[in-house]
């Protein structure tokens, strides 16, 4: 890539301006013929990214600006000079990009947004921006299917910018075969991923300076908080929390143990209930109960539960 070449100028860096001035997602219906041009010229540096076959969103120009830097550093020591005047190049289109997805906060030491595209965009930032390690808190136990190879992705890329993650996880985890082995992945990586057998709340904090946390009531409000003493305070939480979690060897799967069922199953939960509650995924939950009802030849969960009470009392 041509890196003096790759700074939009002109009509592009104009268009850039304005997607990002009308909130930073946009489809390409919104788009005159000639802008496309401008669009493509845009997406091969990486300014804009495409969410969907029609819909894009805008990209942090200060993680392209440092892509560029390196690729200016390594052509030798005659680009050196152009490198370094590459974030000044792209100063105007950063400071719009942070003014839309980062509003300057003041005085004030927190921010909230329920909003789950603009929190998610904002995140996306903060990691980009991140420089040397994001402590994570995931409740939940067992991660969606569906997130796990993109999860695998962004841990092997990570480890390559020398960004290691610290992740505390609750016990479903630790059973879900899925999240098992992306937990195996990460770790063989460098990452490093515990089991805290305790309630907790999401929580992210990037380079000890910003931490997002869920908020109360409702997982999908998001503060995030800026205040050195306040992250400062949240990152003591975290190692108190991680001091106490569990070491884990992810590469040696574990059976589910069967004493949380034997009470759940007794109290007549369902199937789904007893997966929610144990942080587990359903279908780890269903191939347990099988295993046990072929084991004690029980019809109903009620039954299984009632006895396995009984014959763990004799």
């Amino acid at each position: 890539m041509n890196a003096e070449r790759s700074v939009p100028d002109g009509a592009a860096r104009e268009l850039y301006l304005r997607l990002v001035g009308e909130g930073g997602e946009f489809t390409t219906d919104g788009l005159s013929p000639e802008e496309l041009p401008l669009l493509e010229q845009l997406s091969s540096v990486g300014l804009v990214t495409a969410i969907s076959d029609r819909s894009w969103t805008v990209a942090s120009p200060r993680a392209v600006g440092e892509r560029l830097r390196e690729d200016l550093r390594t052509s030798g020591l005659e680009l050196f000079e152009r490198a370094r005047e590459l974030p000044a190049a792209l100063a105007e289109l950063t400071d719009a990009y942070d003014r839309s997805s980062r509003p300057s906060t003041g005085a004030v030491a927190i921010r909230q947004s329920d909003v789950h595209t603009y929190t998610q965009r904002v995140v996306q930032q903060l990691a980009q921006d991140c420089t040397r390690e994001i402590l994570v808190m995931q409740p939940g136990g067992a991660r969606p299917a569906y997130m796990l190879p993109q999860a695998g992705k962004d841990a092997r890329e990570t480890a390559s910018r020398g960004l290691f993650l610290h992740v505390i996880y609750q016990p479903g985890a630790r059973t879900d075969p899925g999240t098992a082995a992306y937990a195996a992945y990460a770790t063989s990586l460098g990452h490093r991923i515990r089991i805290l057998d305790e309630d907790f709340r999401r929580v992210m904090v990037f380079d000890r300076k910003v931490a997002v946390v869920a908020g109360y009531g409702d997982p999908a409000i998001a503060s995030f908080i800026e205040d050195p003493v306040l992250v400062e305070v949240v990152v003591e939480t975290f190692e108190r929390d991680w001091a106490r979690a569990e070491r884990v060897h992810w590469d040696e799967p574990e059976a589910i143990s069967d004493g949380p069922l034997v009470e759940l199953l007794a109290r007549g939960l369902t199937q789904r209930a007893i997966a929610t509650r144990l942080g587990l995924s359903e279908r780890t939950v269903a191939a347990q109960i099988a295993r046990l009802r072929e084991r004690y030849d029980a019809r109903t969960l009620f039954q299984l539960g009632w006895q396995m009470q009984g014959g763990a009392a004799e």
